[in-house]
């Protein structure tokens, strides 16, 4: 997860917009800045949903609600005086309670940096504390087990009691509940309640929830982000916690925008411009074939008639090619008939919107399609086991960060990991608890190693791991700290727990000039690790050395 610091900067910059642009609405009062206020709180809704913050989005989104209902259209503006106040009372809250929030966790989060940067010569954050709450009574016995589990993959665990104050810090990563013997009740629900409003950047975990539709709506109601059933195993909230720690950073949406109206073009990039979505416009859908293959959209915005060929033409030649049979077509067109749209639909559409388009409406379809669109691409990128990027989509990462280096300054350097004598693993205890042994690392690697570095499962027991502006000396020294802990760590199975370590070869760049010279040169320093008794990490020598 991208740390709250780090996105001070595009956060202030949301919430600076949303009053700037409240601010024109009240001078001006015309609709079309009321459009331009609208798109800058769902602009910040988004921004909120990204950085993981559940209890000030839910404040946003409910703000939001109210704007869209008071949305209409020219004639409704400006808004009279009652309703305007009250909407301008929810924007000055929000805001407030939106830099109330965070501006502890900057605090923190600018101390902490300055200590890393005084402890590292690159200032490199490696380990990734985080505070974790643990609500649940003294003597469950889930408690030792996690906490102690939780503390190994680098969480700091504040244990209380449902009746115990929280403690006077600020506000957790995440606060897990685990129910007393009767389970939910209402007390249990009002001290979430209490936390979900005093504690808004925070996640709310239930742990042994039942299968029950009333205790989990009960429980979302009062402001619970994550339920897990009683059957899950802690070992899932690991997983999730991890998974809260990862990168957000991703490409800018693309949107190809085929449309023959300038003026219809000029509305939808103003629109897509607010959320910081790319887009291209082209006005000849003869170019449609050469656009989508040199730019690649996430989408593209089709109007249904055009010259040459209607949209719905179009969309049916995209879906001829494999690379785009997948890829979102949203229909924008003044057809109102029915049948018409159905039709279109069924002929390679995903969804139709009719102009003149309401553009948070617009902005909201397109973000909810690419959304999905990349959701299901990532899938196909990453391990099912692990969660982490499989084999081709390493070496891709690798290979483009590589490329973008050439000439730079910046140091780089790659590990490949393999598991030791693993195949006795799986032949002595079986593969579930191989599994375990290689999903282990994989947590372990997660938590240890930064949200920018490329973590990878290579093949069966094999991990690559690229550290960014990391020379051979950092490097090794930060994953021999891993290689360590892991070689502690027990693994569970049915006649009691084991241990297992892993080897590895790293090798840096610019010693080694391309993706494929580094990942060759680790897996040999890798070899040599093994060779000379496992357990250990060898550093490939440069390559004009080797030679």
């Amino acid at each position: 997860m991208v740390s709250q610091s780090a996105e001070l900067h595009p956060l202030d910059a949301c919430l600076r917009s949303l009053k700037m642009r409240w601010q024109d609405y009240r001078t001006l009062g015309s609709f079309e800045h009321f459009v331009e206020f609208t798109l800058a709180l769902d602009n910040l809704t988004e921004h909120l949903n990204r950085l993981k913050l559940p209890g000030l989005l839910r404040q946003c989104e409910g703000l939001e609600n109210v704007t869209l209902a008071l949305f209409g259209d020219a004639s409704t503006h400006p808004l009279g005086e009652r309703d305007a106040l009250a909407l301008e009372r929810q924007v000055d809250s929000l805001l407030h309670t939106i830099r109330s929030a965070l501006a502890p966790a900057v605090d923190a989060g600018e101390d902490h940096r300055r200590r890393s940067a005084a402890a590292s010569p690159a200032g490199a954050e490696w380990a990734k504390p985080r505070s974790i709450w643990l609500l649940a009574e003294g003597h469950h016995p889930w408690v030792p087990g996690l906490a102690e589990q939780l503390g190994f993959f680098g969480f700091r665990v504040s244990r209380f009691g449902w009746n115990d104050p929280a403690p006077a810090t600020a506000s957790p990563l995440v606060a897990l509940f685990i129910p007393p013997a009767a389970g939910y009740a209402e007390a249990e629900l009002l001290t979430m309640q209490r936390l979900r409003s005093d504690h808004p950047t925070s996640q709310l975990f239930c742990l042994a929830v039942p299968k029950s539709l009333e205790v989990t709506v009960a429980l979302l109601r009062a402001g619970a982000d994550v339920t897990l059933q009683a059957e899950q195993k802690t070992t899932t909230v690991l997983g999730r916690l991890l998974d809260l720690l990862q990168s957000c950073e991703q490409e800018p949406f693309r949107v190809l925008v085929v449309e023959d109206s300038s003026t219809a073009i000029a509305m939808i990039q103003r629109s897509l411009s607010q959320h910081g979505i790319d887009s291209l416009p082209i006005s000849n859908p003869q170019r449609l074939l050469s656009a989508v293959e040199q730019y690649r959209p996430d989408l593209v915005l089709m109007d249904m008639y055009m010259p040459h060929c209607t949209g719905v033409e179009a969309t049916r030649v995209l879906r001829q090619l494999t690379d785009y049979q997948s890829l979102p077509v949203v229909y924008l067109s003044s057809e109102t008939g029915m049948g018409m749209q159905v039709e279109a639909l069924r002929l390679g559409g995903d969804q139709f919107l009719t102009k003149p388009c309401n553009p948070v409406l617009l902005a909201a379809v397109v973000k909810t399609k690419i959304e999905r669109y990349r959701e299901m691409q990532r899938h196909s990128q990453h391990d099912s086991l692990t969660g982490l990027l499989n084999h081709s989509a390493a070496k891709s990462r690798l290979n483009l960060l590589v490329q973008s280096l050439q000439g730079a300054p910046e140091p780089l350097s790659v590990a490949m990991l393999d598991i030791d004598h693993f195949k006795s693993v799986n032949d002595t205890y079986g593969h579930p608890v191989g599994d375990q042994v290689i999903r282990s690392l994989a947590w372990l690697l997660k938590g240890r190693l930064r949200a920018s570095d490329i973590i990878g499962r290579y093949g069966g027991e094999e991990f690559i791991v690229v550290l960014r502006n990391a020379n051979p000396a950092e490097a090794e020294s930060v994953l021999d700290g891993i290689r360590a802990d892991f070689a502690t760590l027990p693994h569970a199975h049915a006649g009691g727990t084991l241990r297992a370590s892993f080897s590895a070869g790293l090798a840096s760049f610019p010693d080694w000039a391309t993706g494929n010279d580094l990942t060759q040169a680790a897996d040999a320093a890798l070899l040599a690790a093994k060779r000379q008794g496992r357990n250990r990490i060898v550093l490939a020598p440069p390559r004009n050395y080797a030679q």
